[in-house]
């Protein structure tokens, strides 16, 4: 379809442009990707070549559904925290943290219940484990059609160019690949934080204000900071106050008010949950810091184990940006349609200045702006071709060439050749994690199944739990004292009402209580490794034979002794001489199961 003058006088041969009509804001059917592409882009573009909406939804399925079923619990938070809570509203067992003590209420069930009514429907028809799976599965379908929610709105408001290359770098991408299916808020909200961005850049003004409104009610409260450039753009720049203030009470109505009605019924008394987290993280003395500090590097470090170059040229993104508009400005004029580039993309450096500033620090810090990480890599990647041609037609008179006048006729190669580095970096890193971790979610495959009640025991590999989900029915896992001195959940009391108990010794300040342990001799079965030197507190169980039996054992990375490169990334051939494998055991108590 040939342009009109109207549209060739606003297009800027990068295929992004939209029409006159559009830019005026006049309402017009929407379009196909593909007739988007056809209507705008110049002739030498018109053929390119990019996944349509059912094609990425099965590249993202594909790779999301891989997660669920492959990817270990990398965070015990995740296991404590949420799928044993999970355990007990859908079988009655399960174990508590100080965090859902009616004292401290920092924990909502209401996100939880999202869950439980599924898995509960489930739990009549499969076992434990494969309800486990299942809902890792529902987490991964959803994760995967929220990627295609803002795949599509990435080629609406930055060029379906940006948006191809965008999926190209998210399906193996190892942090996509740890977060996409993770029992985590910081996991839900990089869905919904997304999923808010995608109907802004759209312009669905009221879906991106009751989705950043759900992440921070429901999910995490902090990520209320991810909704700063939608508030920016619908106050000052578009002056739309009725519309904000009406839907953000709409969302409080909506979203706050059962939050508040579940959980004060879980605890027995009012409870705001999502003002508690916020009260103990900010306005305690010690916050989250009894849990461990990091270095100011931390976050670059682990950044780049889970995007690798993608990560670099994500924070390169500014300098690319203002390197493009002083070298080619034409490429970047107005190329975001509904706000500037600065306030687009205003989400990921707000977030990462105010978490790399804090002394705690942890991977799943970073979920909620995964995929804006990996949109600036796009973004930037984009840039570096343009800079690429901008010097090529100085150099070569790139443009002097009628047949190939377009900046991608001549910088694919490139593009190709960072997309694949990209894809080699994420499938190492993620080959890595499954031979190194992956271990503790097969290890508990092996226990006999008993309809008796027996006891599962953690000592210092408590920390490797893949949850109550993978124990028979009637076992219950617990613990027995090691070296760790910190607080360690305890079973939830089974009762009709045993979530508003208050066990005394829970506390805030990370402090351990004897009372949440076991006597060692009380132990079915003991979960042990033989990494690090044993001690009084820690002996070597599996040695013990005359005590206890070695029903199986799986390999588990000793990081210590094994090389930080090559136990970071696998390479094959090589990593296996760099590294080396312990064993996780699992044993069988002989005085009490014979």
């Amino acid at each position: 379809m040939p342009l009109t003058a109207r549209q060739r006088s606003i297009h800027n041969k990068n295929g992004t442009k939209r029409s006159a009509s559009f830019s005026k804001g006049k309402k017009t059917r929407k379009s196909s990707e593909s007739e988007f592409l056809m209507t705008n882009a110049p002739s030498d573009l018109r053929s390119i070549a990019y996944p349509g909406g059912a094609v990425a939804l099965v590249l993202l399925l594909i790779s999301r559904l891989l997660a669920a079923y492959w990817n270990h619990i990398s965070d015990c938070d995740e296991t404590y925290n949420y799928w044993e809570p999970l355990h007990y509203l859908v079988y009655g067992t399960g174990l508590q943290t100080w965090e859902y003590s009616p004292v401290y209420a920092i924990r909502s069930y209401m996100p939880l219940w999202l869950f439980a009514i599924p898995a509960k429907m489930l739990s009549y028809i499969m076992t434990p484990v494969t309800v486990f799976y299942t809902i890792r599965g529902m987490l991964a379908t959803l994760s995967a059609c929220v990627d295609l929610m803002f795949y599509k709105a990435i080629c609406h408001e930055f060029g379906i160019h940006v948006g191809r290359v965008w999926l190209c770098l998210t399906l193996p991408a190892a942090g996509m690949f740890a977060s996409s299916a993770a029992m985590l808020p910081s996991a839900w909200s990089s869905a919904l934080v997304a999923a808010a961005l995608a109907c802004w850049w759209r312009k669905r003004y009221p879906y991106a204000v009751m989705l950043t409104a759900t992440t921070t009610l429901l999910s995490w409260p902090f990520t209320a900071i991810l909704g700063l450039p939608i508030a920016i753009d619908m106050l000052v720049l578009k002056r739309q106050f009725t519309e904000f203030i009406k839907w953000s009470l709409i969302s409080l109505l909506v979203i706050l008010l059962p939050t508040v009605l579940v959980d004060s019924w879980h605890y027995g008394r009012l409870v705001i949950a999502p003002w508690n987290i916020v009260a103990y993280n900010i306005f305690t003395e010690h916050g989250p810091d009894l849990y461990g500090v990091e270095p100011w590097t931390y976050y670059f470090v682990n950044g780049f184990l889970n995007f690798n170059i993608v990560w670099v040229l994500s924070l390169s993104c500014p300098l690319l940006l203002l390197a493009c508009r002083l070298v080619a400005p034409r490429s970047t004029a107005r190329a975001a349609f509904c706000a500037p580039y600065w306030l687009a993309l205003l989400p990921l450096p707000l977030w990462l200045a105010v978490f790399m500033l804090q002394p705690h620090k942890e991977e799943r810090f970073l979920y909620p702006v995964y995929s804006m990480v990996v949109l600036t890599g796009a973004i930037s990647l984009d840039c570096i071709q343009k800079l690429t041609f901008a010097v090529g037609t100085e150099l070569f008179s790139w443009r002097k060439d009628r047949e190939k006048r377009h900046y991608l006729a001549y910088t694919g190669p490139l593009m190709v050749m960072c997309v694949i580095l990209a894809g080699i970096g994420g499938i190492s890193r993620i080959t890595a994690l499954y031979h190194n971790y992956h271990g503790p979610m097969t290890l508990l495959r092996h226990m006999p199944v008993s309809s008796q009640s027996r006891v599962l025991c953690y000592g210092k590999e408590w920390y490797r739990s893949p949850s109550s989900w993978h124990l028979p029915p009637a076992h219950t896992a617990r613990f027995i004292t090691t070296h760790f001195a910190g607080q360690l959940p305890a079973p939830y009391h089974e009762t009709a009402h045993g979530t508003r108990i208050i066990h005394p010794y829970f506390n805030d300040q990370n402090k351990g209580d004897n009372r949440t342990y076991v006597d060692v001799l009380e132990c079915h079965y003991l979960v042990d490794s033989d990494i690090g030197a044993p001690s009084r507190l820690e002996p070597a169980y599996h040695k013990h034979t005359n005590k206890w039996e070695i029903i199986a054992a799986v390999p588990l990375l000793d990081a210590g002794k094994s090389h930080p490169l090559f136990r970071s990334f696998y390479i094959p051939g090589i990593s296996y001489k760099n590294v080396v494998y312990a064993n996780l055991y699992l044993l069988k108590n002989k005085l009490l199961t014979n």
